[in-house]
């Protein structure tokens, strides 16, 4: 079955298409902030392939289809956790968005998108292998029921903004920030993002994510095939 196809066939990518959506209708002499999680992988089956994991010849097909798709031209930098599926998601996207026409100024590292930090391994037992019980996780985490065994809320939430909302604030010119994540920092982002606690529904199939942009009457962030104003004292 050709890319183009699997693109339109395979449900899992109902939320990266909403995005791709939202995004061809934003001003492109906008800056714009793109968070999406990792393509498709294989069911994770223990707490060590969390780390190792990478993506199936789907995945990395459909993130080559996910840049190809982007509308928007000019210039992009890619943000990426270390985890492989990421890179080689962020590797995807840089390859299908050159192919279009525009520019990838260079893909980075990222130890934001990683997720906070995790001082004690036992705390790994509180999350499932495969992230069925992430949202909940990351409710208890802001709880402060992990204590000093991760990082904590307001440390990482300081870290990754500064290091996601903020950078892209700070742009003069239309650029692309794509950031590339997993489960997991996705969930905390959302959970700092959207200043409320997660629920089920919150998490994001493969490829799925939000979306920010930010012009002169403010911010807006589009998430779960919403539009919604963003307020940047939210944290």
């Amino acid at each position: 079955m050709k890319n183009e196809e699997t693109w339109d066939t395979e449900d899992w990518l109902r939320s990266a298409k909403q995005i791709l959506e939202w995004i061809s209708a934003v001003n492109p002499d906008q800056p714009l902030m793109f968070l999406v999680r990792h393509s498709h992988r294989d069911t994770l089956q223990n707490h060590d392939e969390m780390v190792s994991g990478g993506l199936t010849e789907l995945g990395k097909r459909m993130s080559f289809e996910l840049g190809k798709r982007i509308a928007r031209k000019g210039k992009m930098h890619i943000f990426t956790s270390f985890v492989p599926r990421c890179f080689e998601t962020a590797e995807g996207i840089a390859e299908g968005f050159t192919q279009q026409g525009g520019e990838v100024i260079d893909i980075d590292p990222l130890p934001a998108l990683v997720g906070p930090q995790i001082i004690e391994r036992e705390v790994w037992t509180n999350l499932h292998p495969d992230g069925r019980n992430v949202t909940d996780f990351v409710n208890r985490w802001v709880d402060d029921s992990f204590g000093d065994r991760m990082e904590p809320f307001h440390q990482y939430r300081d870290r990754l903004m500064a290091d996601t909302v903020d950078r892209i604030l700070k742009e003069k010119e239309a650029i692309t920030h794509v950031h590339v994540t997993h489960d997991l920092a996705m969930m905390c982002t959302k959970r700092i993002l959207l200043n409320r606690p997660l629920v089920e529904d919150d998490r994001e199939p493969f490829l799925g994510g939000l979306a920010l942009t930010f012009s002169d009457s403010g911010a807006l962030i589009f998430v779960k095939g919403e539009k919604k104003p963003y307020y940047l004292n939210n944290r």
